[in-house]
């Protein structure tokens, strides 16, 4: 790793942190066996090998997970808390989704997790036969803090930072743009 990338590591990676650590639900994105899309969220714990979350498989999203296990999830700051809604601060994955056995030491350990972050709800819900246990695996993901401040990251500990290259650009001029405010009217 170079000096440079060790900053922006040593300087991002507890921000991501921070945000990440700040956010309960995450959004995700999934397909059915046919390819039909379906958005939706679910409350989420972090382990180390992964996101875990709780749902019932008959959501849609569930079953979609049993189905195509990939999935795209976004951690995404709240509306009313961004300075500028057309560059809200998120975090982004393409993750592999897997269910995760009750009788998995796993389950025992993200179950109980689940329940200090979100309380007795969980212990409800984890004893009713249609709710799964999923982990989503993070492989490659992006953090943007905002307007071309878009960065690269890895699902295994954040630790790949790479600054992307290629930014919004003036259609009449070319030149490069750092804030919404350069952006032509």
């Amino acid at each position: 790793m170079s000096e440079r990338q060790e900053r922006l590591q040593n300087r991002l990676q507890p921000e991501i942190r921070e945000f990440r650590d700040s956010c309960r639900t995450l959004q995700l994105a999934t397909v059915d066996g046919e390819g039909n899309p379906n958005a939706s969220y679910a409350p989420f714990v972090l382990l180390e090998d992964g996101y875990y979350v709780l749902i019932s498989e008959i959501a849609r999203h569930a079953r979609n997970l049993q189905q195509v296990p990939r999935v795209s999830l976004m951690l995404i700051e709240d509306e009313s808390g961004a300075r500028e809604l057309f560059a809200r601060k998120r975090l982004t994955f393409d993750a592999v989704a897997e269910v995760v056995a009750r009788d998995d030491a796993r389950w025992s350990k993200a179950v109980a997790a689940l329940e200090g972050r979100f309380g007795e709800i969980i212990k409800g819900l984890s004893n009713l036969k249609d709710f799964k246990l999923f982990r989503l695996k993070p492989e490659q993901g992006l953090f943007v803090k905002g307007f071309g401040q878009a960065f690269a990251v890895s699902g295994d500990e954040l630790v790949d930072f790479v600054h992307l290259v290629e930014g919004h650009k003036r259609i009449d001029t070319g030149a490069e743009l750092t804030s919404p405010a350069d952006a032509p009217v």
